[in-house]
């Protein structure tokens, strides 16, 4: 019989378990940037948005963080070579609240 450890995300809710310590470090790092991103862009969109298209909004920009810096520091074409390649992973963003 084989042993086989798992490291679990202690910030995700769905418990989520890696294979290494390290996914699971970057994994809670991605959340927790998210979550953060949660609270910026609530708190500047109060009443405008949706909190699940916060929150789907968050994690889009946590989980493309890289391909974002690299535009922000002056290489806005990677946005468009990324939009060529959408990612299965991420999901559609919902309908706007009306304000």
């Amino acid at each position: 019989m084989a042993v086989e450890a798992l490291f679990r995300s202690t910030l995700d809710k769905e418990n989520t378990l890696f294979t290494t310590k390290a996914e699971a470090d970057a994994h809670d790092k991605k959340l927790e940037l998210a979550e953060a991103l949660s609270e910026f862009i609530g708190t500047r969109f109060t009443g405008k948005l949706d909190e699940s298209v916060i929150e789907d909004l968050s994690m889009l920009i946590a989980d493309n963080k890289d391909v974002l810096a690299k535009a922000l520091k002056g290489k806005p074409s990677v946005l468009l070579e990324e939009a060529e390649e959408p990612q299965a992973a991420v999901k559609p963003v919902k309908s706007v609240k009306a304000a």
